[in-house]
């Protein structure tokens, strides 16, 4: 039971991982009878470890057809992150009058760790730097029911950006997400509503176009090297 556990864990971490480093492309299908011979397992753990992509969002289970990486369309993401940017308006409008100074010094320190995750290239951090300050934000607004939706909508568009954002390929444009944030917590003091929602709108705006489609990508059998549970 304890090796069962342990394989599904290690076929889980790979398969994230790879998704995460963009070595899988959005599309790609996920075969357990090659997973299966290369590691020469049973396909149980590895039909476990697909669930739990799955569970994360990051692999979308088609009947009949079998298991994905997720794949959006452009109209999905365009419509997620508009979705979004007019949830946040609405919280963070509702939110001014709550943010203290220990909410502006928590925001600051959020956005060293993401402008260093940003420069050193390192997507899980950045991601995880980006949901921690939104939600530092719109948590305040006060409203239990448009945080849980807020939250749902920002772990969608995070996967996105796990996908698609430019900003780390090679030769990519000048990040520019931390000093939008930053500006954010200057409108946020003064508590001037229509710069705020200039400024949020800009920066939705600037998060779909910073979105792009790689075509260089790995195949399965490269993630999941040949060899008795190698590459796990």
């Amino acid at each position: 039971m304890k090796e069962k556990k342990s394989l599904k864990q290690s076929v889980y971490t790979t398969l994230k991982d790879a998704i995460l480093a963009r070595k899988l492309p959005p599309g790609k299908q996920i075969i357990e009878s090659a997973i299966s011979k290369s590691l020469n397992i049973s396909r149980t753990p590895i039909r476990s470890a697909i669930d739990m992509l799955a569970a994360d969002g990051l692999v979308e289970i088609i009947p009949n057809k079998g298991a994905f990486v997720i794949n959006p369309s452009i109209n999905e993401v365009v419509q997620a992150f508009h979705l979004r940017g007019k949830l946040e308006i609405l919280a963070t409008e509702m939110a001014l009058e709550s943010i203290e100074e220990r909410d502006f010094v928590n925001m600051r320190e959020i956005v060293a760790v993401e402008t260093e995750a940003l420069y050193s290239k390192n997507l899980t951090t950045y991601v995880k730097a980006n949901e921690e300050f939104h939600v530092a934000i719109t948590q305040k607004c006060g409203n239990k029911f448009l945080n849980e939706f807020i939250e749902k909508m920002i772990k969608q568009t995070s996967i996105y950006l796990i996908l698609f954002d430019i900003f780390f390929e090679e030769n990519s444009p000048q990040p520019y997400g931390y000093k939008e944030h930053l500006e954010i917590i200057e409108i946020l003091r003064k508590k001037d509503r229509k710069a705020l929602r200039e400024s949020l709108t800009k920066h939705f705006d600037h998060a779909i176009t910073s979105l792009d489609v790689r075509t260089d990508y790995e195949e399965l059998g490269e993630i999941f090297k040949v060899g008795p549970h190698a590459g796990l």
